[in-house]
């Protein structure tokens, strides 16, 4: 999971409350858009016919027209104030909204029935009031989103008023002396052409909620309704989603299988990740599968910064912050190793930096989804027994970020250990220091030669600044090339950081402080889109190794 991409986080969070009423305020929101829009679009149509109304009354020289031509600028106006009070960012309350659209398609409709009734040289005035009013419902209908028994309700009022100019035009027969209409037939005539503009609307709209509806189960991912799309790599996309329910902040993964072998990976590798209960991993909800095969699971939703992104855009931290960031991080990953469960992807954008409860500059390990467990195949019940699978990788592909890898991940995968994630945690203590990798190459196969072969050039000759040489000589310790030379395990990497001297202190005001002033800045670090930043697939077999990305 990847952290809510904002433009300057500062603490505390966005508070997210039992009283929240994500999905009325959004269909509020569209309706509002959508009613503006309508407004827009009758006004456009109407203005539009006025003019050529207009511009046909100048051609023939007559002021005849000039009283129904005022009645048709009204009415016109109508969809134009449902457009003023329903456009821009301030949304108005979803009764408002309903009062809005239904008042300007009534007002619409009687103005141009008002107006076809003063026609008294045009011979059948109630039909092409009964097309106007047709095609004023329908647009609604299109336009809005409204269930269809309020459709057929709203429509039949705006259309009622054809009774009214059906008796006007026998009226005006019989004062003319033809008699050649019928007042039964007319009364007839105007219910049946009522009656098909309201059933046409109603079916319109039926249709279109019907979809819309359907879009929304679409959707849907058992008690999950997707929201907006936080991030996608190679492996999946990342959702902001809510709960049918509960209340709680909820991220969901997709993660797109090729094959059901790499489908059932997936399900033991999220079920060995819901085991970790520790506060400083990120917690795993629920998980499913979609119908068509699509898995996903709903974790925990973290308002913060991974420490990528913090690094780009702030800059290394302090001694005191980064073992603060780090100790965290052991304790998460002791828990994890404690039942046989490695991350084999720690890297600054796999850990977030964020606000929970009261505590600012909380770390959360994310996105387990390369996990292994130690001592053999991992039961498909992810129970310990059962049917046995074929491991992730093999010797010949390795997985894992180039920047953050440790040799052993290199020369021998099957074998590696917790003491791996100890390598790549150290690497991410000496960005987050050094606000650079431990080794940079433009080149895949000199990269990892680097890590397999290479001396890393302490902190402090790196950024020219003094750094706590406690604190340099444990960063140094975890970046090994033999994880016997390493920290034996992440409790005892805690243990060492937790005594390191001369750091300073980073306090929660501290934290406070910093992200107050992060809230204040615009992000503008850059951001690494290289192979060497992401999580790849390394094929060994290849003369010179080749990284196929996965996120």
């Amino acid at each position: 999971m990847s952290a809510r991409p904002v433009a300057g986080l500062g603490y505390p969070p966005r508070v997210h409350g039992p009283s929240t009423t994500v999905d009325t305020h959004e269909d509020t929101v569209f309706l509002q858009q959508r009613v503006a829009l309508f407004g827009l679009v009758g006004f456009a149509l109407g203005f539009a016919a006025w003019v050529i109304g207009v511009a046909q009354a100048v051609y023939e020289r007559t002021t005849a027209y000039v009283p129904s031509q005022a009645i048709h600028l009204l009415g016109t106006s109508a969809p134009l104030v449902a457009w003023l009070m329903c456009r821009g960012a301030r949304v108005r309350s979803r009764p408002f909204v309903l009062r809005v659209e239904a008042i300007a398609t009534v007002s619409c409709a009687i103005c141009f029935d008002v107006m076809l009734t003063g026609w008294e040289s045009f011979t059948r005035p109630d039909l092409l009031a009964t097309l106007i009013t047709t095609q004023i419902v329908v647009t609604r209908a299109i336009f809005v989103p409204s269930a269809p028994r309020r459709t057929a309700a709203v429509s039949a009022v705006a259309a009622a008023p054809l009774f009214g100019v059906a008796y006007r035009v026998y009226r005006m027969d019989q004062a003319s002396g033809s008699g050649k209409l019928v007042e039964a037939q007319l009364m007839t005539s105007a219910f049946t052409w009522v009656l098909l503009g309201v059933v046409l609307a109603t079916a319109t709209s039926a249709v279109i909620y019907g979809l819309r509806k359907a879009v929304r189960r679409a959707e849907q991912l058992g008690q999950y309704t997707l929201m907006q799309k936080l991030g996608e790599g190679g492996m999946g996309q990342v959702f902001e989603a809510r709960h049918a329910m509960l209340r709680r902040p909820t991220a969901v993964k997709l993660l797109h299988a090729s094959s059901p072998e790499e489908l059932a990976r997936f399900e033991r590798e999220v079920q060995l990740t819901a085991r970790l209960t520790h506060p400083n991993t990120v917690t795993v909800f629920d998980y499913g599968r979609t119908p068509d095969g699509v898995f996903y699971y709903a974790m925990e939703l973290l308002d913060g910064l991974d420490l990528q992104k913090l690094v780009d855009t702030h800059g290394p931290m302090p001694p005191a912050r980064v073992i603060h960031v780090l100790s965290q991080v052991s304790a998460a990953l002791a828990e994890a190793h404690g039942i046989g469960l490695i991350h084999r992807d720690i890297k600054p954008a796999n850990i977030i930096l964020c606000a929970r409860g009261a505590a600012p500059d909380v770390a959360k390990v994310v996105d387990f989804g390369l996990v292994k467990e130690v001592g053999g195949a991992v039961a498909s019940n992810g129970a310990g027994g059962g049917e046995e699978h074929a491991p992730v990788s093999t010797r010949s592909q390795v997985v894992g970020t180039p920047l953050y890898m440790a040799p052993e991940t290199l020369t021998d995968p099957q074998g590696t250990d917790g003491r791996t994630d100890i390598y790549s945690l150290g690497a991410v203590g000496y960005f987050l220091l050094t606000g650079t990798p431990v080794f940079q190459s433009t080149s895949l196969p000199a990269l990892l030669a680097a890590h397999v072969g290479m001396t890393p050039i302490r902190p402090s000759a790196r950024t020219g600044e003094p750094v706590p040489p406690d604190l340099e000589d444990v960063l140094l310790a975890c970046l090994a090339k033999s994880p016997e030379d390493r920290p034996r395990d992440a409790t005892t990497l805690r243990d060492r950081l937790m005594a390191c001297r001369d750091v300073g202190a980073w306090r929660e005001p501290d934290a406070r402080a910093w992200w107050d002033r992060a809230a204040t800045r615009q992000p503008g670090g850059i951001e690494d889109v290289s192979w060497s930043a992401k999580t790849v697939a390394v094929d060994m077999n290849e003369r010179s190794p080749r990284a196929t990305t996965l996120t």
